[in-house]
């Protein structure tokens, strides 16, 4: 089991990687102008975008910008930093970008400071703070400019105080970001334990301008994860106790509704279906068309016709296999013995019959945080369904290339703790050895 697991991890590794990859170097075959807010495209001279994109990385060779960006993929922050970034724009000036929003509007230029932490030689002359100012640039808010009276020295500790605000920090390399650690943590445990990290895809460009990709996902998924986990709930519920009862009266009044059933969902789009399951919600029992926060009542239907399809799948398959089981030789041996149908339906036939659809039950709960793009399109759902769509038809590639991603990753992991589950469900089956296996 735990060479099997290894294994499954890194070939889901290598899957991501390559999916990730690919997404991105597609990505940067888009124009440059899509890297632009429709606002900058207007303001900005020919000259003034390319001096931006070159800036920014853009029009680097496209794999030298693949490993930048998995190099600053990931990112940590401990909670009692004040500061997101130092940036050393030049030997005499500092960007300090704050991480709370309109932090910068409250300091006082006279209340920014710099102090070197080792003894000052002629080689390393006292640097002084002489002008501070909020950055009037709108591509870098939140942010104080300070100005220098000597050059900073690289590779040596310095100390930035911004009102009560103290951090420690070395500049390595000019144009570079530098992480701040607070100088109230000083044990390395404490600084480990107290650290927050995140996966950074950069800010949108176009669909929500300037805020961070994370961001914008992370208010989205809570939306499609309860709708989704609701609707998965509903299909579980019904689907798999009417597959059952499908099987047990084959050939029979049930039997035939059911299949009825499965055929019209399966036959008919989906767009029909959620169309019928929207007027006769609202026609019938009032319930709302148009989904919202603050109505309860308004997420009925869109769970309603996302449970459809599961349901009507639940159903077929549980039939299916509960109807093969009915035919081997055991069950025929357990009803020999004694053993009433209603005992070997549930004592043997529904346990084997189920572990098919257990494997891809994580898979199932995972995807429900994706959502669904037809459902939240047609009763206005704020998920991350209908995020997909609007950020191709922006071409917003940061957010574009974070939601690729994160679908990849569900869907592999889904899949492992499948398996995972068959396990504990049924103890005979082994993932590795010889004879029997998967």
């Amino acid at each position: 089991m735990f060479k099997y697991t290894i294994k499954r991890l890194f070939q889901s590794l290598i899957t991501v990687f390559l999916v990730v990859s690919v997404v991105f170097l597609l990505l940067r075959l888009l124009p440059t102008d899509y890297f632009f807010t429709e606002e900058q495209l207007i303001k900005l001279t020919e000259e003034q975008q390319e001096d931006l994109l070159r800036a920014n990385g853009y029009l680097d060779h496209p794999f030298v910008q693949l490993g930048r960006f998995y190099k600053e993929l990931i990112k940590t922050e401990h909670k009692e930093h004040y500061y997101d970034s130092v940036k050393l724009v030049d030997a005499n000036t500092y960007e300090i970008r704050f991480l709370e929003k309109g932090e910068a509007a409250n300091i006082k230029p006279e209340d920014v400071k710099l102090e070197r932490l080792e003894g000052v030689t002629d080689e390393y002359p006292v640097v002084n703070a002489v002008e501070a100012y909020v950055s009037d640039d709108p591509e870098k808010p939140n942010t104080v400019v300070l100005k220098t009276d000597n050059e900073v020295q690289k590779k040596v500790k310095y100390t930035l105080i911004c009102g009560s605000h103290t951090g420690n920090f070395t500049v390595r390399k000019e144009g570079k970001e530098v992480a701040v650690q607070d100088e109230k943590t000083t044990d390395n445990w404490d600084y480990f334990t107290n650290m927050r990290v995140w996966l950074n895809f950069g800010e949108s460009h176009r669909v929500q301008t300037g805020l961070p990709v994370t961001e914008i996902i992370s208010s989205k998924i809570i939306v499609s994860m309860r709708i989704g986990l609701s609707a998965l709930a509903i299909a579980l519920v019904i689907g798999v106790p009417l597959g059952i009862m499908q099987a047990r009266y084959k050939d029979g009044v049930l039997d035939a509704a059911g299949q009825a059933f499965t055929i019209f969902i399966n036959a008919v789009p989906h767009l029909v279906t959620y169309f019928l399951v929207m007027i006769i919600g609202n026609r019938l029992f009032g319930l709302p068309i148009q989904f919202s926060v603050t109505d309860p009542k308004s997420a009925i239907l869109p769970m309603i016709s996302l449970s459809m399809g599961s349901i009507a799948s639940y159903m077929l398959w549980m039939r299916r296999y509960m109807v093969d089981e009915l035919n081997k030789d055991y069950i025929r041996l357990a009803k020999l013995k004694g053993m009433s149908t209603t005992q070997v339906m549930f004592k043997h036939v529904m346990k084997n019959a189920f572990l098919p659809l257990a494997q891809y039950l994580p898979y199932s709960v995972l995807l429900t945080v994706g959502g669904s793009i037809l459902v939240e399109k047609m009763f206005g759902v704020p998920g991350l369904g209908n995020l997909l769509p609007d950020a191709i038809a922006k071409y917003d590639a940061n957010l574009v290339q974070a939601i690729v991603s994160l679908y990849a990753s569900l869907g592999i992991i889904g899949l492992f703790l499948g398996d995972v589950l068959m396990i504990i469900l049924d103890p005979r089956i082994r993932l590795t050895g010889k004879g029997g296996t998967r």
